[in-house]
């Protein structure tokens, strides 16, 4: 046993030990200072797990959380990034030092990976040689999944759950035991229940084959009918996790395009210079495209690594694996096809005998060859090879260099099954083989992992800024984007600021509405105007060198007329729409429109069309104005929207912006504010555009609107807003937290149903008076998910306590009769919906 675990804690060493090399290269922590931390770990995942820490120690709520998107549910933000026991390490260390804490992690998972991928090889392949066990773990742990996907950390957590999974898999073939398969997929759904679905997916494709290739008639009902009650065992048990998550994701702005457009407007085959590359990291991956299949099992390995890979081509199916759309990281399921690779392999060297002790001195010398080439690439082309760390694609030439590498580390491969069938020595073609995957990893981690070394120091500054000496519930705002729109929350401040898949569909609409910056799945507080500001209470905004304005807003929850603001928000010109609140709020107009002395936008049929040219205005200031300027077609979450990089702006001759709008600036665009002198707006049309909002516009004062908004006295505590409110007949508390169900509102302790105002936000009554207010907030399909797997915990003690009565016995034999029937109807439906449908409805599109 001790011999057992050592091989197993060998093959976590040996992947630490690799990865610490590169981090000591690269002066990566806790070998160096810098971070690792890339993208979504930088924008989602790093100011999250700063969000985790304040909830967990109590100074943020789990359900109504007001750091994110005007308050949000954290529970299904948690469980989609931030599930994993290892990430409790926040817990002990500052902020700022997640970004070094995340190295470790990064490491730690990884050699978890190689682990438990020993774990089911040990069980799989006993008699293997140690060399060849150790490359099959190392080639799993530092496979392509690993390295091109560790910025979503928590996806690491299903890389090293995998292998166990499969273990439980094999323990039910082999001895019809199914507790280590359902546990093991109801923490997969825990840690990560949207790559749950993959996995799922996997697993009815697994058992068919297994079950109706490998397994006699006899037990087929007995293994489909465990099978299935575990997959059905876990899902309900874990309903309190994916219930209010699911609920939560489809209010998304993410589920708003149809699988069919999404499918018919992409490509036939994937990119796959960024694909491939997670297949052909390991590899040994590939190993049932050259090595022939020796058994029943063996085979049905082949025929689910075929599947499985499939998609890693066809674009039409790669997207439904991905439940119909996907912007990046686009093999999610990745670690499947590289683990079934690998495990064929490990059977096919395991089956081979040991026919003599020969050690060929070819067989080293052929090992030059792609370590000449990775020497070679490394040095001379190490910025093509790495550029996926930069752009999230594998550039053409970076493709090309690694797949001459990876053909010549295919051939030593080649090589060293051919040697085993020929009389070498099993132990010196394991060595051969342990050397061809270190040297791959040698290569491979640089490019991927290395070369993302960096100091966060813009992030790691905005940590530093001076906190704000306020106490009272307020927003906070950045006056442009110059740090992650993530980071403001994760410091501890409520914001409108969100970027996750999570971000309520209506809210993000009412954002661009009102004019601030937003794009894809990102809302912020860029952008907007005074009157925005001051109604969405934002009343600090930060700039550039970390010094906090105010606004002139109040904090959060105003007194105001009761139907003083609409229900609903048109979609049009963005600050007319500001200038009718404010008349609604104070009796008057705020902002004067101003017309261009030269150039004439024409409007037709509701849309203002514009032609290339210029549009000069010339205003007269007198007393101090603030100056704005807007341009705004339509509502979507595209990366790219047809308008950007539309117009160039200049404010008395100088350019205040070359391209607006952009990805980091879309919303209404702050020009300047002036005093006593005549100021030149120039705007240049660059191409031919139909917008809904377009012109230049004048705030002069701000005052008759925060004399009309009477601030509410409310503070924030333990997840939910309460305080004391004092009111006039006709008179209701505004509250811009965006309204979902499960929000609960009582007005001196009774349940008061809100009025939706604004699209989205609350509009709650009064009693003439002094009220007392309490908001919390329990997210829809909580309290059943949490009944359902409670249930289900019962329902499955009293099924071990009870499973020998007569009615168990017949319920049981009846679920093993039909068990076959469903797996095949199962495996039919995924075949036809994600294999077959979307390439139908590609060609389709493409006549």
């Amino acid at each position: 046993m001790r011999k057992v675990c050592l091989i197993h804690f060998s093959a976590a060493l040996c992947c630490a030990a690799l990865l610490s090399v590169i981090y000591t290269v690269f002066g990566l922590y806790p070998f160096g200072g810098k971070t690792l931390s890339w993208c979504d770990m930088s924008q989602q995942v790093i100011p999250l797990l700063m969000e985790m820490k304040e909830v967990f120690t109590g100074k943020a709520g789990w359900f109504l959380n007001m750091q994110n998107a005007g308050g949000m549910s954290f529970w299904g933000v948690f469980f989609f990034f931030l599930a994993s026991p290892l990430h409790l390490s926040v817990l002990f260390v500052e902020k700022a030092d997640i970004y070094l804490l995340v190295n470790v992690l990064v490491l730690i998972k990884l050699s978890l990976a190689a682990s438990t991928a020993s774990i089911f090889f040990r069980h799989e392949t006993p008699s293997l040689e140690l060399p060849a066990h150790l490359a099959l773990c190392i080639g799993y742990g530092l496979c392509g999944y690993g390295l091109m996907y560790y910025q979503n950390l928590v996806w690491l957590d299903i890389l090293y759950l995998f292998p166990l999974t499969m273990l439980g898999f094999v323990k039910l073939m082999e001895k019809g035991r199914v507790c280590l398969l359902a546990v093991c997929f109801a923490l997969n759904i825990v840690f990560n229940y949207y790559l749950s679905y993959m996995l799922l997916l996997g697993m009815i494709i697994f058992g068919t084959v297994f079950i109706f290739r490998c397994a006699t008639k006899e037990r087929r009902g007995e293994l489909a009918g465990k099978l299935g009650f575990g997959a059905i065992a876990a899902l309900l048990a874990t309903a309190v996790v994916w219930l209010p998550s699911l609920l939560q994701c489809l209010s998304s702005a993410r589920t708003g395009g149809g699988v069919v457009q999404s499918v018919q407007s992409g490509r036939m085959f994937t990119k796959m210079g960024t694909t491939l590359p997670i297949l052909l990291c390991t590899i040994g991956a590939v190993a049932p495209l050259f090595v022939p299949s020796r058994s029943a099992k063996t085979g049905a390995i082949w025929l689910c690594w075929g599947i499985t890979v499939l998609p890693i081509l066809l674009e039409p199916v790669n997207k439904l694996w991905h439940m119909g759309s996907y912007q990046a990281f686009p093999v999610r399921y990745g670690y499947m096809p590289v683990f079934l690779g690998l495990w064929y392999l490990a059977l096919s060297l395991s089956s081979l005998p040991e026919s003599s002790k020969h050690r060929p001195k070819w067989l080293a010398l052929i090992l030059l060859l792609p370590a000449m080439l990775g020497v070679y690439i490394l040095y001379t082309h190490f910025e093509e090879i790495s550029s996926y760390t930069s752009t999230l694609w594998v550039s053409d030439k970076g493709f090309l260099y690694l797949s001459v590498f990876w053909l010549a580390c295919l051939a030593v491969l080649l090589v060293v099954c051919f040697a085993h069938t020929r009389g070498c020595s099993r132990r010196f073609g394991s060595r051969a083989l342990l050397a061809l995957v270190l040297l791959q990893s040698i290569v491979q981690v640089p490019a991927f992992i290395g070369s993302a070394a960096n100091v966060p120091s813009n992030s790691l500054s905005v940590l530093s800024a001076p906190p704000i000496d306020d106490d009272s519930l307020y927003r906070v705002k950045q006056d442009s984007k110059f740090c992650h729109v993530n980071l403001l929350g994760g410091m501890g401040y409520p914001t409108l600021n969100h970027y996750t898949s999570l971000t309520d569909a209506r809210y993000l609409a009412v954002m661009k509405k009102l004019g601030y910056s937003s794009y894809w799945m990102e809302t912020s507080g860029c952008c907007g105007t005074l009157v925005s500001d001051i109604l969405m209470s934002n009343k600090y905004v930060i700039d550039g060198s970390l010094n906090w304005t105010p606004t002139g807003s109040g904090g959060l929850g105003y007194i105001v007329p009761a139907g003083a603001l609409p229900e609903n928000l048109e979609l049009g010109d963005r600050i007319q729409l500001q200038n009718e609140l404010c008349k609604r709020i104070t009796g008057q107009p705020l902002f004067t429109r101003y017309e261009p002395v030269e150039g004439l936008p024409l409007e037709q049929n509701g849309k203002i069309a514009l032609e290339e040219g210029v549009f000069r205005y010339q205003i007269q200031v007198g007393q101090r104005e603030t100056l704005y300027f807007d341009a705004f077609d339509c509502i979507s979450t595209n990366l790219r929207e047809a308008i950007n990089d539309g117009f160039s702006i200049k404010v008395n001759g100088e350019e205040v912006a070359e391209n607006y709008p952009t990805q980091r600036c879309n919303g209404i665009f702050r020009l300047g504010s002036f005093e006593n002198e005549t100021v030149t707006v120039e705007v240049a049309v660059k191409k031919r555009m139909r917008v809904c909002s377009f012109g230049v516009w004048g705030l002069k004062d701000t005052k008759p609107l925060t004399d009309s908004l009477v601030n509410a006295e409310l503070r924030y505590d333990k997840g939910r807003i309460a305080g004391s409110v004092e009111a006039q007949e006709g008179q209701v508390l505004f509250l811009s937290v965006p309204q979902y169900s499960g929000m609960k509102v009582q007005v001196n302790g009774r349940v008061v149903h809100p009025k939706q105002v604004l699209d989205c936000f609350m509009e709650i009554p009064l009693s003439t008076g002094r009220s007392e207010i309490i908001v919390s907030y329990i997210p829809a399909g909580l309290l059943p998910g949490a009944a359902i797997s409670a249930s289900t915990i019962v329902l499955l003690v009293l099924c071990r306590l009870f499973c020998k009565k007569r009615l168990a016995v017949k319920l049981k034999a009846t679920w093993y009769r039909c068990a076959p029937v469903l797996l095949g109807l199962g495996f039919g439906i995924a075949i036809m919906a994600v294999y077959l449908f979307p390439v139908i409805v590609w060609i389709a599109g493409a006549i």
